[in-house]
């Protein structure tokens, strides 16, 4: 018995499909927001998955999850694992991040520590997790005191620090996504932000325009397709024995800012000339007018000029064997972009 907790988020619900997929029999808890609870159900509908999966309206925020008298049932029947219900606003208050990303990733480990049947527990953070740390971040590294961008990676940080400290009692496999856009082969998303935000300013600008460039360009911007993180989580999450493993699932080669700014350009049939401007600046331009006009949040700023590069050497090593890999940005860019034509919209959430 799978329990999942994100439903019917993102990649939450994505990723049911690929495990319900890959197992046939196996069958699901769904840890969902009473807000949530209908359109969990028409969602089971969709996928035919309504005789498999068991809603249960709940709360991570909440000691015993909002489950009440049916916690120790529910702790006796898990086997199976991943949480990945969080708030992914990069303008998150502290407290709200705290509540939910820290205390709702203790709560869950509580319900695991009393699961005596539990195999593996798959555990999504982030690789911004990094703060403000620079030069090349290994899978096995985590404590540091350089500091974050925003309370988001902040309150990621901690309840990875809280999943690390019980791995010894917790068979845990974590995952550390980069910003996630659509899938490689359609384009298909229902979150439009991160690099979205940039797509969105160019299309906003006339064909032969001005566009500023956060600092010189020359930094890598990681984006991963949904599609790539799925399966790699799908998996991991198998009976090989990667509990205790810690997996940047990342772009081993990412493109410079003005790389991806020059190819979602050509994509866009733009033409534009680059004016640099440090990221103080364009913090402070992006919280006027000219931001709200061209849609681009500050606190995505910092992710285009930070020299930091993610070591993926373990999930490369666990995924060698199988056809899972990050496909080329250049190679999908198309299709992200062309699915974004068709369906202009936003949210604030990194993935």
């Amino acid at each position: 018995m799978t329990f999942l907790t994100g439903v019917p988020g993102f990649l939450g619900t994505r990723l049911l499909r690929r495990l319900a997929a890959d197992e046939p029999d196996a069958s699901f808890l769904l840890l969902v927001q009473p807000k949530f609870e209908a359109r969990t159900h028409a969602l089971l509908a969709d996928l035919d998955l309504a005789d498999r999966a068991t809603v249960l309206p709940g709360d991570i925020t909440a000691p015993d999850l909002g489950l009440g008298d049916r916690y120790d049932a529910v702790a006796d029947r898990v086997t199976r694992a991943v949480h990945l219900a969080a708030v992914y606003d990069l303008s998150i208050p502290r407290d709200v991040g705290w509540q939910v990303n820290v205390n709702g990733t203790r709560h869950v480990l509580d319900l695991l520590a009393q699961s005596p049947n539990l195999e593996r527990f798959g555990y999504v953070s982030s690789a911004y997790v990094s703060g403000r740390r620079t030069g090349t971040i290994c899978e096995d590294e985590l404590v540091h005191d350089a500091g974050f961008k925003n309370f988001y990676e902040e309150t990621k940080y901690h309840a990875e620090v809280l999943v690390q400290d019980r791995m010894d009692d917790i068979p845990t496999l974590i995952f550390r996504p980069s910003i996630v856009v659509g899938d490689s082969e359609t384009g298909e998303t229902d979150k439009f932000d991160g690099p979205y935000f940039v797509l969105n300013a160019l299309r906003r600008l006339p064909k032969y325009t001005l566009m500023t460039r956060v600092g010189s360009g020359t930094e890598t911007v990681n984006l991963v397709p949904v599609d790539f993180v799925v399966d790699a989580m799908g998996h991991l999450l198998g009976p090989e024995g990667h509990e205790g493993t810690v997996f940047h699932l990342t772009d081993p080669r990412p493109l410079t800012t003005q790389a991806l700014l020059e190819l979602f350009a050509d994509l866009l049939d733009k033409r534009v000339a680059y004016v640099p401007v440090p990221p103080s600046m364009a913090r402070g331009l992006m919280s006027t007018g000219v931001g709200q006009f061209l849609g681009i949040a500050p606190e995505l700023i910092d992710y285009f000029d930070h020299p930091s590069r993610y070591d993926s050497s373990n999930t490369r090593a666990a995924l060698d064997a199988t056809e899972i890999a990050c496909p080329a940005l250049p190679d999908y860019a198309p299709a992200m972009v062309k699915y974004a034509r068709r369906h202009d919209a936003r949210s604030s959430a990194m993935y």
